[in-house]
């Protein structure tokens, strides 16, 4: 009785510590939560924002830039910030570092805040986080070091992506 009594306390032990996890500030869970970034929120009309720039017009997503942001993240500087609107919609943000220690600064800053990224190559410092809602992913070029983070929300992403696999279909005949 006494073993089984232990043995149940370990289960609840080790259920309050995952549940406890996945509540962590430092967890893919906070991209969800968060769906955007810096409070511009994935889905958001573009004219729910005010002071917007053009950077880019990429034909059915327009790119943006807002002149008010803070380019730092962590202790890293942030060279660009750009928000890309898909038919209107705020559907992903790119941020973009340079050089080695800025780059690394924000890959560190990304690590505290939503977990450690899936790196499938140790050698080459790209890696991805995976919500069940967003999705993100840092690239780091290995010569230069300057860094390009993608953050996407996988409805709106999935969305282009099948307009653009249609509108191939009907340009030439065949799936792209």
């Amino acid at each position: 009785m006494k073993k089984l009594l232990t043995l149940f306390c370990f289960l609840c032990l080790s259920v309050v510590a995952a549940s406890a996890q996945d509540q962590q500030p430092g967890s893919r869970q906070t991209l969800d939560e968060q769906y955007g970034f810096r409070g511009a929120r994935f889905e958001s009309s573009v004219t729910s924002y005010k002071g917007l720039a053009l950077a880019e017009n990429g034909g059915a997503t327009r790119f943006y830039r807002r002149p008010t942001d803070v380019k730092t993240m962590g202790e890293g500087e942030l060279s660009s910030i750009r928000y890309g609107f898909y038919k209107g919609r705020l559907a992903m943000v790119i941020l973009e570092t340079r050089g080695l220690t800025n780059s690394r600064a924000v890959l560190a800053a990304l690590v505290a805040q939503y977990g450690p990224g899936t790196q499938n190559n140790p050698y080459q410092q790209r890696f991805a986080w995976s919500g069940k809602d967003v999705t993100m992913s840092y690239d780091e070029n290995a010569g230069s070091n300057d860094a390009t983070i993608f953050i996407s929300s996988k409805k709106l992403r999935a969305m282009q992506l099948k307009e653009q696999s249609k509108a191939g279909v009907k340009l030439s005949g065949a799936p792209l």
